[in-house]
């Protein structure tokens, strides 16, 4: 089976099971917002085949395209190649890929949301303990993960939350809200702070 092929019989099924009522030929009225590519496939060839058979589906059943796992030559690819831009990059926030400052600043140019993923797992031995990350929890009165979220979201990123608890998620919604809060009064202290949380991260995670 082709790849084209993978891809029409998997959006099938997917059409299927979120169906709005328990009848098939409602499956015809499913659309998705966003479908995320997990990963490019093994060359950028089928990768870019996967990616203009999903093209097909834009608008009528799609409405925006993303990509996951992505590297920077990858996705500049894309947006040459691609009649439909890439909306969404999903990727890992941490040091081991310099927290994707070239990728970042590529979706900035192009109008991509960067999301990212493992952002308190892949930093609590670096940006979670750094010192902007220690001083905002301290003059916030919120906790270190809301801190790093904050900072992060400054950067432009939009930060995916993993948790399934619905209480911890309404929690750091207002946590966050609270730093917001607290930027409008101190809005010299948060401006330090957001250097030197930039400086950390441009520099890999390592204090400059």
């Amino acid at each position: 089976m082709s790849v084209s092929e993978q891809v029409k019989a998997s959006l099938a099924s997917t059409f299927t099971h979120l169906r709005p009522r328990d009848d098939p030929a409602s499956a015809e009225e499913t659309y998705l917002d966003c479908l995320v590519i997990h990963s490019p496939l093994s060359t950028p060839a089928l990768t870019l085949e996967a990616w203009r058979t999903l093209e097909t589906y834009v608008p009528s059943r799609i409405k925006a395209l993303g990509i996951s796992n992505c590297p920077l030559a990858t996705l500049q690819s894309l947006w040459t190649e691609a009649k439909v831009k890439p909306s969404a990059v999903q990727n890992r926030f941490y040091d081991r890929t310099n927290y994707d400052t070239d990728l970042r600043a590529f979706c900035g140019e192009k109008g991509i949301v960067f999301q990212s993923f493992w952002t308190l797992t892949g930093n609590r031995s670096t940006l979670l303990v750094c010192e902007p990350v220690t001083r905002l929890s301290k003059e916030a009165g919120v906790t270190k993960e809301v801190a790093l979220y904050a900072l992060v979201m400054e950067l432009g990123v939009a930060v995916l939350n993993g948790t399934t608890n619905e209480v911890h998620m309404k929690a750091d919604l207002k946590e966050v809200a609270n730093v917001r809060n607290w930027t409008f009064v101190y809005g010299e202290k948060w401006r330090e702070i957001v250097e030197g949380f930039k400086g950390i991260v441009e520099n890999g995670g390592r204090k400059k």
